[in-house]
């Protein structure tokens, strides 16, 4: 599959969260630096960098414990740059559940037994989802918690999308054979071994 740009509208459908992370850049195949992230999302990021860099300009981004990430230089700092993502989507997908689970390192992937909330199964309880664009759809709930909910789906909104399972506003951090599972907005509140809030994902 070919990398795709993200036009406007579908930047917007991503949040973006702070990662202060160790970077290798490389611009235009030729030139690498060292550098470090300053925040991202899964179609753009900022990176801290002190290289001669101009618009338009190809970049490859070696992020630790994250994926390698290709694109265009979108605009300059004086110190860095922002760059926006050519990527396909299903490295978009992954990169996205990536990003929602170091926002949200108390929720584990497929809501395992692994989280710190309780998990209930669901008795064939149904309820409406409604999505970005407006529309809706009935889901059946297979597993829920404080935390989010498990769903079996005749559609599966995409990763990272902002959606309504019944009154909770949640966002799909992965899709699953029969469906999709999502975190309630409310867990990206959820504190770190310190104590302290984790950083809110913001809108791009």
């Amino acid at each position: 599959m070919h990398p795709m740009k993200m036009n406007k509208s579908e930047q917007r459908r991503y949040r973006r969260i702070p990662l202060d992370l160790p970077a290798r850049i490389i611009v235009n195949g030729i030139d690498e630096h060292e550098g470090r992230l300053v925040n991202i999302s899964p179609g753009d990021l900022a990176i801290k960098v002190d290289a001669r860099t101009m618009k338009g300009d190809a970049a490859v981004i070696y992020i630790a414990g994250l994926d390698v990430i290709e694109g265009r230089i979108a605009r300059t700092f004086p110190d860095g740059f922002a760059l926006s993502f050519l990527l396909s989507r299903s490295r978009r997908a992954l990169l996205t559940e990536q990003l929602m689970l170091r926002a949200n390192p108390n929720f584990s992937a497929g809501l395992s037994d692994r989280r710190t909330a309780p998990r209930h199964q669901a008795n064939e309880q149904r309820m409406v989802c409604r999505l970005p664009d407006g529309g809706s759809l009935y889901v059946r709930v297979l597993d829920q918690s404080v935390d989010g909910v498990a769903v079996e789906s005749p559609r599966k909104p995409a990763v990272g999308a902002a959606i309504h399972v019944g009154r909770q506003r949640a966002i799909v951090i992965r899709h699953t054979p029969r469906g999709f599972v999502a975190i309630y907005e409310k867990s990206a509140l959820a504190k770190d071994a310190g104590g302290k809030p984790m950083p809110k994902l913001r809108a791009v």
